[in-house]
């Protein structure tokens, strides 16, 4: 079996690395299909990604994983209502998709100030070991 997975994984690298060579080819050449079967593959890829990880992390399913998702999803409902969703004149984007992105980055600051307070608490802890 893992013989079988491993030729399985070489051919589609060597696929992949082919068309990727060759849709480098035709965006030199000026072809935009060559940007277009580019972003095709990378969707592909992206999609197989996130499958295999989804399949390879539901294998290890605990209680503290599901503790720690469903707080990851209560603070991402918490940074979507916090956000206004306000949108400049200057940008072209909608009222929902700029809910989406402030939400977006209220989480990331959020991870931010909880990843550097993590970090103190570790290093003042060890100084008073």
């Amino acid at each position: 079996m893992h013989q079988g997975s491993n030729l399985i994984g070489r051919i589609a690298q060597w696929a992949i690395m082919g068309l990727g060579v060759l849709f480098t080819i035709m965006i030199f050449a000026g072809s935009d299909a060559g940007i277009d079967g580019g972003l095709w593959i990378t969707y592909i890829a992206l999609g197989i990604a996130a499958i295999a990880t989804l399949g390879f992390s539901l294998q290890g399913l605990t209680k503290k994983s599901l503790i720690g998702l469903g707080a990851f999803l209560a603070l991402f409902v918490v940074a979507y209502v916090l956000d206004g969703g306000t949108v400049r004149p200057g940008w072209n984007v909608t009222e929902s998709t700029s809910k989406w992105i402030g939400a977006g980055l209220i989480l990331m600051y959020i991870a931010l100030i909880g990843a550097i307070c993590m970090i103190l608490y570790g290093e003042i802890t060890r100084m008073f070991k």
